[in-house]
């Protein structure tokens, strides 16, 4: 019970957008209380993950639910909420929203909606507030979709499917059947298409492909694999080389049994379990995954389908692999089995053994798990070809249970999430470059191989649109953990932690721009090449931190750069 409550705690701070208050609830307590774990806890539980309060309840017997009533209206932080919009006026924007969509409208900035809306709908007034509640609530049925950067709506959320189709067409024409693309050419647009797909202008475009690449990324559908060439997108699920049959195959000791969406599951684990830092992935095949631990011992997954929907994945390990590694690679597969599974009771473990004394497997895994359940550590079974008995409770299963590797699991998995939700900050942070340079009428390309600082450039046209050579360089920084107060002037400060950086930003041709974007999407940029040079004395002496004084990241901040570096030119 408290593992599944873990789980639930964990998704609902990860879906949340700011803070928020919990409360943890037990109801029908009327029926029986709490069964499989004491009030005591729940209550340290509900203390140790932050809940405000544990509460039971019965609508039956009507116990609890007055405080439980009282209890919600106090915890909710009522001056914070936006106002809502009133049926009529939502109704109103709905229909005026429709109808510039039905005009063939595809992707509109939120301001420049705002306005057609204003225009549209004369004195009838409504707040920034009120149209985003009205959009977040069109992007339920797929009506529009809000961007994650550059502040666009997406009128047509219909045309990413579209697109991401064509990524997968071209990721299966690929002869190599190794399940992947080059992220150049995703961004680039340069893709197997439909021949009923009415692909849009190419500005437009290129915002739709960044979004699809930053939806790809935030659901684990690709991994990410950088190159000497450049970064590849890898799809596990579209991996078609079959793996070739070997005579030092690692050994299957567990596999799970599960229904749903069995690529979409599959696919995830597999990106999953390649961010975390003890497994490494070696080697994509049809529907398997060979992963290897930082001791070069190999271990992975092979998914085997089933009728209808259902399949069972193979977990195996190097018989050399120690028992505490095994485990947390198996409760990191179980757990992700949890997550993706609608009801968890779907997803079914399955031991494999063999007998100690003639090694004959055990046929009946079923019936040995549930003598298992049923027994515990005094669970066995009788082994069909010598009759002696196979004991099932062993060193596996001590380590399963125990609480360290659960702990450990639940590291990995938060190392994961940060992982990925730094990857989508990133892709976020690219798209806002993108298209306000673009919105400027210049011109924002990224580097291929970013890792001496540099990640992006923006190249400047002349008045007669020509690309002139002259341009910035672009170091991009996501998240608020970039910048830090100064205690005694809170100047924002910013960590260089590798000297390299400096002497590297410092030789390049032209200005580099330290650009930086926080949790609530405001972007800032400042130039480091001059003001290193300054700090330094022209390198003579060390850094490790600048005050940062960045200003923000506009169209008009592009073209005031603009100006600057074509006039110095001149």
């Amino acid at each position: 019970m408290l593992e599944g409550l873990r789980i639930w705690n964990r998704d609902l701070t990860r879906a949340a957008s700011g803070n928020f208050c919990k409360l943890l609830v037990a109801g029908r307590i009327d029926a029986g209380g709490l069964r499989s774990v004491s009030r005591y806890q729940v209550e340290e539980f509900a203390s140790e993950y932050g809940f405000s309060q544990y509460i039971e309840t019965s609508a039956k017997e009507n116990i609890g639910c007055a405080k439980l009533k009282a209890t919600i209206c106090k915890l909710i932080d009522w001056d914070s909420i936006a106002k809502r919009t009133t049926p009529k006026l939502f109704r109103r924007l709905k229909e005026e929203i429709v109808a510039i969509k039905d005009k063939g409208r595809v992707l509109i900035r939120f301001n420049e909606l705002r306005e057609a809306l204003m225009l549209r709908m004369g004195k009838k007034y409504f707040t920034d507030a009120e149209l985003k509640a009205v959009i977040s609530l069109l992007a339920g049925p797929g009506i529009v979709w809000e961007l994650g950067f550059g502040s666009w709506v997406l009128l047509a959320p219909e045309l990413i499917n579209a697109y991401a189709q064509a990524v997968i067409r071209t990721v299966q024409a690929d002869e190599r059947e190794l399940g992947c693309i080059t992220e150049a050419s995703v961004l680039a647009g340069n893709l197997s298409y439909p021949n009923d797909l009415n692909r849009l202008p190419e500005a437009e475009e290129r915002i739709l492909l960044l979004a699809m690449h930053q939806m790809l990324v935030e659901n684990s559908l690709c991994l990410s694999e950088p190159t000497d060439s450049g970064t590849l997108l890898v799809f596990p699920s579209y991996a078609r080389r079959e793996r070739p049959d070997l005579i030092e195959h690692p050994s299957v000791l567990v596999s799970y049994q599960f229904s749903g969406f069995l690529d979409d599951i599959y696919a995830t684990l597999v990106v999953r379990l390649h961010l975390t830092s003890p497994f490494d992935m070696k080697d994509l095949w049809n529907g398997a995954a060979d992963f290897e631990t930082m001791t070069g011992h190999k271990l992975g997954i092979k998914l085997s389908r089933k009728a209808a929907g259902n399949g069972e994945l193979l977990v195996y390990f190097d018989p050399a692999l120690p028992i505490g590694e095994r485990m947390i690679f198996s409760r990191y597969v179980q757990e992700h089995l949890f997550r993706k599974v609608k009801n968890r009771e779907q997803v079914k473990r399955l031991r494999h053994w063999s007998c100690g004394n003639c090694g004959e497997p055990v046929e009946n895994r079923k019936r040995a798990m549930q003598r298992l359940d049923d027994k515990g550590k005094a669970a066995d079974i009788i082994c069909v070809n010598c009759e002696k008995r196979v004991p099932l409770w062993d060193d596996m299963e001590d380590a399963f249970a125990d609480p360290d590797i659960i702990r450990r699991v639940r590291e990995l998995e938060a190392e994961t999430d940060r992982e990925l939700d730094n990857e989508s900050k990133e892709r976020a942070l690219v798209g806002d470059v993108i298209s306000t340079v673009g919105l400027a009428g210049q011109i924002a390309r990224e580097v291929t191989v970013s890792d001496h600082g540099i990640d992006m450039e923006i190249e400047f046209k002349n008045d007669s649109g020509e690309a002139t050579g002259q341009r910035l360089y672009l170091q991009l920084k996501s998240g608020d953990s970039h910048l830090t107060k100064r205690k005694r002037d809170r100047a924002e400060i910013f960590q260089i932690p590798k000297q390299r950086h400096v002497i590297y930003w410092m030789e390049q041709a032209y200005p580099v721009m330290l650009v930086i974007r926080n949790s609530e999407g405001e972007v800032r940029w400042m130039e480091i090449r001059d003001h290193l040079k300054q700090v330094t004395d022209d390198g003579a002496n060390e850094v490790r931190q600048i005050v940062f004084d960045g200003e923000r990241f506009d169209v008009m901040s592009v073209r005031r750069w603009r100006e600057k570096i074509l006039n110095y030119q001149a």
